[in-house]
């Protein structure tokens, strides 16, 4: 039949694109030398099984529009789930403790003005790239070159111990900023180009907020509950998994709901990834962990292959205004950072403002979001999105190394307290993990046996002593 020929078409498309997911990062990893970021490589991969190279995968199946639709979706969830509202509480209250410091040298100021600039900047080079005849709205590219890839400076930061720094903190704190802002301010641009002009129905859109503030004091309300938050930890476990079910619900909802504001689907996975991040208050964050896992080892690589698939080589080749442009929005982007990255210079110096800005010019999964929202808009052409997934690909491989050389790596050793975190976030994992539960009266007789001096205090010797095999316990003793 015809119709078991289509199916079979997408999932044979699917096969190769799943295949292309799981060799990708084994292929990266064979070769230490080439430090291509994975999502990258997904994407080169896309680009050798679509149209422009072998033609094995194309666009044209239903199953695999959805696919790419879905990842798309469960990235921006992801995106949500990356603001960590603990950390802007944190920084706000370091910064105001921080009475050494002058206003315009506090995190709290530079974030937002360095943010405020880029906009700025943004708007002024789009509207020179429009009169030079290159592009039609100038709006719409201002926000896609106004964007951040928060994926990429957060494991940056980490990786060098700097998130809890002052330069750290004030480069994460712009860097959630773009995110926040351009997807929110993308989504209404795109939800009043839709409806042609300034419309009622757009303020429909802060609908989404509504129920978002409603979801989260509910959320908070019903958590405090003993028997609702003992109902979810005994469903929490093994085929049950009520949280990952629950946070996938959420999603799938404020998509739907999304889609019934006539706003884009990706600002409502957005900001359903934004309700589990403030929910998780647990250290560990292991549904948040799962919920990752599930997403970078099914749908997302899936979305970023298909990128790749509909990344048009042969059209940006033949197209002499797209090679053009290719340079052009790559200055631009690299440009937009930069320069507003200058005012770090009142708290900073030259090398780390200029670190800041090559930082934050990493793009990756908002850029390719706003670029494909703005071709279904027949804003862009095939030619021009693929110049920005291009220009994309580029800054996400050669921005993290250039941060690393003007910040090299330095050999100071984390202070006890971070070791302690660190330490005490792996051991509550690894016991999570296991999936054991431990009662009261258990973890009190386990404890006791630990307190050899039985002075109702534990020592820190007794307890290394413990991992050491150095604690002597009577068989009779049960722990």
């Amino acid at each position: 039949m015809a119709t078991e020929g289509i199916v079979d078409q997408n999932f044979i498309s699917l096969m190769f694109v799943l295949l292309a997911a799981f060799l990708v990062p084994i292929l990266l990893s064979r070769n230490s030398k080439v430090k291509l970021p994975i999502v990258v490589g997904e994407i080169i991969a896309g680009l050798i099984l679509g149209p422009s190279v072998l033609d094995l995968v194309s666009l044209d199946g239903d199953v695999i529009l959805f696919m790419r639709d879905f990842g798309l979706a469960f990235l921006m969830f992801i995106a949500g789930m990356e603001i960590d509202f603990n950390a802007l509480d944190k920084i706000a209250k370091e910064s105001r403790a921080r009475v050494d410091l002058a206003f315009y040298q506090n995190p709290i100021f530079l974030g937002p003005a360095s943010f405020g600039l880029t906009l700025v900047t943004s708007v002024f080079l789009s509207f020179m790239i429009v009169g030079w005849g290159f592009i039609d709205d100038a709006w719409m590219m201002a926000l896609i070159l106004s964007t951040t890839s928060l994926g990429v400076v957060l494991p940056v930061l980490k990786e060098r111990h700097l998130s809890d720094t002052r330069l750290g903190q004030t480069i994460l704190l712009t860097a959630l900023l773009a995110d926040f802002v351009t997807m929110l301010l993308i989504s209404l641009y795109a939800t009043y180009l839709s409806e042609g002009g300034l419309e009622v129905e757009m303020l429909l859109v802060f609908l989404l907020f509504l129920v978002f503030a409603a979801l989260h004091r509910t959320g908070k309300v019903l958590g405090s509950l003993p028997w609702i938050s003992d109902l979810i930890e005994d469903l929490s476990h093994a085929t049950a998994q009520i949280k990952l079910r629950a946070s996938l619900a959420l999603m799938v909802g404020f998509i739907v709901l999304a889609e019934v504001l006539n706003t884009e689907m990706i600002l409502g996975a957005f900001i359903a990834g934004v309700i589990i991040s403030l929910l998780t208050t647990s250290p560990e964050r292991r549904v948040e962990r799962d919920l990752e896992a599930f997403g970078f080892s099914f749908f997302i690589p899936i979305f970023f292959v298909l990128v790749g698939v509909g990344f048009n080589l042969r059209e940006l080749a033949s197209s002499e205004q797209a090679r053009l442009l290719v340079p052009l929005l790559l200055g631009a982007a690299i440009a937009v950072k930069f320069v507003p990255a200058l005012i770090f210079r009142f708290a900073f110096s030259w090398r780390e403002s200029i670190a800041a800005g090559s930082l934050l010019s990493a793009r990756l999964s908002l850029i390719i979001a706003a670029s494909l929202i703005a071709l279904d808009l027949e804003l862009v052409d095939e030619a021009t999105n693929s110049a920005i997934i291009l220009v994309a690909i580029i800054t996400v491989i050669f921005a993290p190394m250039l941060f690393a050389v003007m910040i090299p790596e330095t050999e100071e050793r984390l202070s006890q307290r971070e070791k302690g975190e660190a330490a005490l976030k792996r051991f509550l994992t690894i016991i999570d993990d296991l999936g054991d539960e431990f009662e009261k009266e258990d973890l009190m007789a386990m404890f006791d046996n630990i307190d050899v001096n039985h002075d109702g205090h534990l020592d820190i010797h007794e307890f290394v002593a413990v991992f050491e095999g150095d604690l002597h316990i009577d068989e009779d003793d049960t722990l």
